[in-house]
């Protein structure tokens, strides 16, 4: 591993960077097009094997906004309309605009919105809220039969966002729940000012929102290092491509830093054991993750078979990113990103549950998975800075604006997160056995169902599923107690025990990841909102507050009963699927 570490140059990202700092990577436009060609010639130039793929995405592009304030005086306010508003074109609407606030949120990464509580009716009215345009926050606003919708953003920036809960394409049972109202976006000194005139008496605005939307046409770079022992079997390392104007802190640093590591390991592919596949995907912003979404489908079956894991590389490198306390990993491989990561760089780490983001367009598959945004800024620095939370560019607030330029980057931290992923990916290709332990996935099963059920207390029994993951993490026990007794971790990759073992690991994953993380089921994909743990059985939360023997009471247990189902089968055939593994 000190080989590849000592290779990292910064010559490469470096001139990517420079070039990235001239085009606006907007998804679908030539300058994607010029990026996707500047990088593959690079690859070209080292003879790294890699396909450019181009597949047709659903986008929605945003383009310039229009906001009047009427009454009680007229004047301009500069907005923006997110990714699927709809589309108003150059016609006016119009109305009274209605305050119904909701603050702003403390963490970015809790989905969950503040409850939206509006004190009259709102129907014909156009409301004026915080924060940022979430997909569950819409699909709550459409019920409202309100004109638009107007969110304020905690700073003097209008961050660009997307406001659709479907991931990727449509398809037919997704493809009718697109917003149904126009969204405006302003920044927080021209929302102040709405919320005093407010208060002071009627207000009234008219807008317009424009956006490009229908099928492109994008490059998506597919590239391939083959490994010496057991090359079918590779790790997925991916990031996207395409930015908010130029997005240099977000993502062409991830970029620069795949690419570098593309080069790194192709020259040094004779040490890897296992393959490595890179994908750099278009159509991340404007079409919710569709370039991973049209990978994930395209290539299913092969990532199912054959995918170890997949390692997101979103933002590293940014200005006065330095703590890796705020990293996203499964549980399984906490212990191996902890450790990696204070081997690569000398740091502690700490992870967290990932959230329903970031191109993890695979938790369907039931893919394994670490890492998404890397270093971020300390919590002291932003409280100093009085930074709110945004979801990229190492914490900094130039996040999806037009100041996302080149100041963002730090190219000592650029390299020293580049030295994290690098570690982290020769380690999992050369492991002899799949650095996953199952152990801590069903502790974490076992205390999500223990919360769920304190919160449904005489209403509810999970005894069933409760029983199962306490079966199963015995089962796994036993089976790690095995594997480190016959000291499978020094045989050769290719021994047969050894790949019977590792088969076990990564059908563990096809089986626990899909039920901690998706409810649609394999090869669907789930909406961009709030996936809790265990999902089927999640709403155990809300029986508190329901009235017993209500009709919406009953329906919830009979959704808990078939949740529990699918919940306790899935822990059944998993602990199977170990008892049953011919290993032994």
């Amino acid at each position: 591993m000190k080989r590849l570490l000592d290779e990292i140059s910064m010559e490469t990202p470096k001139a990517i960077l420079e070039r990235f700092g001239s085009l606006v990577r907007e998804s679908g436009s030539e300058d994607e097009r010029i990026a996707a060609q500047f990088l593959s010639s690079l690859l070209n130039q080292w003879g790294v094997p890699h396909q450019v793929h181009r597949p047709n995405l659903y986008l929605s592009v945003p383009r310039p906004a229009k906001l009047k304030l009427l009454l009680p005086v007229e004047k301009e306010i500069r907005a923006k309309n997110p990714a699927f508003s709809v589309i108003t074109g150059n016609e006016w609407r119009g109305g009274e605009l209605v305050y119904v606030p909701t603050g702003f949120k403390k963490k970015w990464d809790n989905q969950k919105d503040a409850s939206f509580d509006p004190a009259s009716s709102l129907s014909g009215k156009i409301v004026l809220t915080e924060g940022f345009p979430r997909p569950a926050r819409i699909r709550e606003l459409n019920e409202q039969g309100i004109v638009g919708a107007i969110f304020i953003h905690p700073g003097k920036n209008i961050h660009e966002s997307i406001c659709t809960p479907i991931w990727g394409a449509p398809d037919l049972d997704t493809h009718e729940n697109v917003p149904k109202l126009p969204v405006l976006m302003i920044n927080r000194t021209d929302g102040q000012e709405l919320i005093d005139r407010i208060a002071e008496g009627t207000v009234e605005v008219q807008f317009q929102t424009h956006l490009d939307q229908g099928w492109f046409t994008c490059p998506l770079i597919d590239i391939f290092i083959e490994g010496t022992e057991e090359p079918d079997k590779y790790v997925l390392l991916h990031g996207h491509m395409d930015s908010w104007h130029q997005g240099l802190g977000d993502n062409a640093t991830g970029n620069a830093a795949i690419i570098e590591m593309a080069r790194v390991f192709y020259q040094n592919r004779h040490l890897l054991k296992r393959s490595l596949r890179i994908a750099i995907w278009p159509g991340h912003s404007t079409g919710r993750y569709a370039g991973s979404t049209w990978f994930a489908d395209t290539f299913g079956l092969d990532l199912d078979e054959n995918c170890i894991a997949q390692v997101n590389c979103d933002s590293p490198g940014c200005r006065w990113a330095t703590s890796y306390h705020e990293m996203s990993w499964m549980s399984e491989v906490d212990r191996f990103c902890k450790t990696t990561i204070q081997e690569a760089i000398g740091e502690e780490s700490v992870g967290h549950r990932p959230p329903r983001a970031g191109d993890y367009s695979f938790h369907n598959i039931g893919l394994t998975a670490f890492y998404m945004l890397s270093s971020s800024i300390p919590d002291e620095m932003l409280q100093e800075k009085g930074y709110y939370p945004v979801g990229g560019c190492g914490s900094n607030i130039e996040w999806h604006t037009e100041e996302d330029l080149i100041h963002i980057i730090d190219y000592e931290i650029l390299e020293r997160d580049i030295r994290v992923y690098t570690a982290s990916l020769y380690r999992i290709v050369n492991a002899t056995l799949h650095p996953f332990q199952f152990v801590n996935t069903a502790d974490e099963f076992i205390q999500t169902i223990v919360t769920y059920q304190e919160s449904a207390g005489k209403h509810f029994s999970f005894e069933l599923a409760l029983g199962e993951a306490r079966e199963l993490r015995s089962t796994l026990i036993d089976f790690y107690n095995r594997i480190e007794h016959v000291q499978l971790y020094t045989k050769d990759v290719s021994d047969p025990q050894v790949k019977q073992v590792n088969q076990v690991l990564r059908d563990l994953s096809r089986a626990l990841v899909p039920i901690n993380f998706t409810r649609r089921g394999k090869f669907w994909h789930d909406p961009a909102i709030d996936i809790p743990p265990l999902p089927d059985i999640a709403p155990a939360t809300t029986l508190p507050q329901l009235e017993e023997g209500s009709h919406h009471y009953r329906v919830t247990l009979t959704h808990l009963m078939r949740g529990q189902n699918r919940l306790a089968l899935t822990l059944h055939q998993a602990k199977h699927l170990v008892l049953r593994s011919s290993i032994f």
